[in-house]
């Protein structure tokens, strides 16, 4: 099924113009040397091979290792990285984050992705950067898609909808306070702002 859902993710994006996955690589080059990437959801991890040989660190993972660029990890459980949740008492940062970026390129694809901010926020270095990449036709409600990422923790920089597939959304961590088990069940509630979306091989 993963090899199944990748080749026929490379096939989808050999279509369009440009690929999100290859403007995130053209952005991150222009980085400081170190800069410390997190690619959730990576695939073959493109970004990875392409960014680390100009100096930049890039983790990658996803659900299956390739031995190599790729960690295994469920991106919506946990993500083996230190950093920690906010209390519920107050608004914090959390601490222990080494995390300066992480980017979803097309790859909030469960029915659980708002835990896969939750662990992206967790990672994120206290003002650290999200991007986020999603196929336009997938976004429900793009403004209530913004806010249901900004309640985790997030403010938004800029959103890029120039794209005729996807749109581009930059986002900053900034404190926030810990939620409870029951409201982030409510939240998975609302993660049909983004419609299923299946690759298949043709």
């Amino acid at each position: 099924v993963f090899e199944d859902y990748h080749a026929g993710f490379r096939h989808q994006v050999q279509s369009w113009p440009t690929n999100p996955v290859e403007h995130y690589i053209t952005v991150l080059s222009t980085y400081p040397q170190k800069t410390f990437i997190a690619d959730l959801g990576c695939g073959d991890a493109t970004m990875a091979r392409a960014l680390i040989p100009k100096g930049l660190s890039v983790v990658s993972f996803d659900l299956v290792s390739d031995r190599a660029f790729v960690v295994e990890a469920d991106i919506c459980t946990k993500i083996p990285l230190p950093g920690s949740e906010p209390t519920r008492e107050e608004r914090s940062e959390g601490e222990g984050h080494i995390v300066d970026v992480v980017v979803c390129a097309l790859s909030l694809m469960g029915t659980n992705w708002p835990k896969c901010l939750r662990e992206a926020w967790r990672i994120l270095k206290p003002g650290g950067e999200l991007k986020i990449a999603e196929v336009a036709s997938r976004l429900t409600d793009v403004e209530r898609f913004q806010k249901l990422v900004a309640s985790i923790g997030f403010r938004l920089n800029s959103k890029d909808a120039t794209n005729s597939h996807f749109t581009l959304f930059e986002f900053k961590k900034v404190a926030s306070k810990g939620k409870s088990e029951e409201e982030w069940g409510e939240m998975l509630l609302k993660a049909n702002l983004l419609q299923p979306c299946e690759y298949k091989r043709r």
